[in-house]
């Protein structure tokens, strides 16, 4: 470009930054930025993208862009520009992304033959990015390029973040939440709002109740909510782990001694005397014995039960709530578990899901247990950076929300112990740390492209045929990038 139409379109541009200064939350004066610098980098089209830290969801301002080109440049950045820059505070410069090992795989970039591509951090919270695209054969962008593309990411974030108009995944649980008290429970997916509606309909019954999942979904919590939105509210919420108790002291732990029942033995109160008019919650019901099933089953059958040691007969009036995260139907088909137990049991199942099926929440757990933790110890109120929170989106958690507070709470630790700002992926799992203790640009990519693949084949039930389809990726490539992330099915 001419020297005097270089300036002439410096010139243009600092008066656009100067007008969206001036236009807060203009959507129009950002765009006519972009135009701007676009013409001030010879570039074919820019895309200025906000990406809100909680649910996910994205805001963008583009110029040049079809719909096509926006989705084919959304596919190109979710592989790792986006989530590099976001990470790490890095700029992307490439000559060629379509030679580039890190997007040449992708068909779409093939296709379009993809060239020159700059890709900035957006300064400002939420995060954002700025992208360009030079024009075909112009090589990779110079020094002046990237020197103006800089102030312009440098200057838009807070009128990009006032722009940005955010709908957010609609609240699933707004329906039910009135009929329950649950403002303890943190979330807004389809999948937590179907174990809401399930426990008001068992809530004000005195129904037995079986909670089953995996470890760490909250099944205590929501034991503890049926009660509280019960008749029996007013009245104990008693807790008894099976598994943490010997298969001798079953009986006395639940029923109660009297004294000189065996040697030793004095008067003392079990776990439904203790609970009598409110609820007893037996969590991992599936670890009792035999005979302690067979003693559970006599309750449950003629609601009475009888201290060790005394022949008097006790009204058990108690509402039951169990929980498991054994699968009950293998453990009586294998002869392990009474079948007339289970179904004492199962009068009203509830499912609790898995935090892999219910994405919508993490966001929302993320800054709900920070809180909380900082709380508990006394610490400042740290943030989760933009690289953590991909990082908590993208991870199974197979520990779940138990292990998703674990994890936190090393971080939190971690965090405020040196003084940082923010909380990093390095402070919640110390195999992201660098040797320089920072997450370096490479890591940070690395750390993407294997917790997206890890989702990614999860949801995709394993088939790799159907995940290479479903990412735009060739199956050789995605077959070694799957060993290579040691993620083989």
């Amino acid at each position: 470009m001419p020297t005097a139409d270089r300036t002439s379109a410096e010139r243009d541009l600092f008066r656009a930054l100067v007008h969206a200064s001036r236009a807060p939350g203009s959507a129009a004066a950002l765009t006519e930025v972009l135009a701007s610098l676009v013409v001030a980098t010879d570039s074919e089209r820019c895309y200025l993208e906000l990406h809100h830290p909680v649910t996910g969801e994205r805001f963008v301002v583009q110029r040049g862009c079809s719909d096509e080109t926006e989705a084919r440049i959304r596919a190109v950045t979710s592989r790792g520009i986006v989530a590099a820059a976001l990470a790490s505070g890095a700029e992307l410069n490439t000559s060629s992304a379509q030679l580039d090992p890190r997007f040449n795989q992708l068909e779409s970039v093939q296709r379009q033959q993809l060239e020159a591509v700059l890709c900035l951090p957006v300064s400002g919270r939420p995060p954002g990015v700025l992208y360009l695209e030079g024009r075909r054969g112009q090589g990779a962008y110079g020094e002046a390029e990237v020197a103006l593309a800089r102030e312009v990411a440098l200057t838009v974030g807070p009128v990009l973040v006032q722009a940005a108009t955010f709908q957010g995944p609609a609240d699933a649980t707004l329906a039910v939440r009135p009929r329950l008290d649950a403002s303890a429970v943190v979330g807004r997916s389809a999948a937590l709002a179907q174990v809401l509606e399930r426990i008001a309909l068992a809530a004000p019954l005195d129904v037995t109740v079986l909670l089953t999942g995996e470890p760490g979904t909250g099944k205590t919590q929501l034991a503890r909510l049926l009660h509280d939105n019960s008749r029996r509210r007013s009245q104990p919420f008693v807790e008894l782990n099976c598994a943490a108790i010997q298969d001798t002291l079953v009986e006395s732990e639940l029923f109660g001694t009297t004294a000189g029942a065996f040697t030793g033995a004095r008067t003392a109160s079990g776990k439904f005397e203790a609970a009598s008019g409110g609820t007893l919650f037996l969590d991992e019901v599936g670890e009792l014995s035999s005979s302690a099933q067979a003693k559970l089953l006599q309750v449950l059958q003629s609601r009475q039960y009888y201290a060790v040691g005394s022949a008097k007969a006790v009204t058990a009036n108690v509402r039951l709530v169990a929980a498991t995260n054994a699968r009950l139907e293998d453990r009586v088909a294998s002869g392990r578990f009474r079948e007339d137990l289970f179904y004492r049991l199962n009068v009203m199942p509830i499912r609790v899901p898995s935090l892999r099926e219910r994405p919508d929440d993490i966001g929302l757990l993320v800054d709900t247990l920070l809180e909380r933790i900082a709380v508990d110890h006394g610490l400042p109120v740290l943030q989760a950076s933009p690289a953590l929170r991909a990082h908590c989106q993208a991870d199974p958690w197979p520990g779940n929300v138990r292990q998703l507070r674990n994890r936190l709470e090393t971080g939190l630790i971690c965090a405020a112990g040196e003084g940082s700002p923010q909380i990093e992926p390095r402070h919640v799992d110390p195999q992201l740390t660098s040797a320089s203790g920072r997450l370096t640009y490479h890591e940070a990519t690395r750390a993407f492209q294997r917790d997206f693949l890890r989702r990614q084949l999860d949801e995709a039930e394993g088939n790799v045929a159907e995940l290479a389809r479903r990412i735009d990726l060739s199956r050789p490539y995605l077959s070694d990038l799957l060993k290579s992330f040691h993620l083989n099915r």
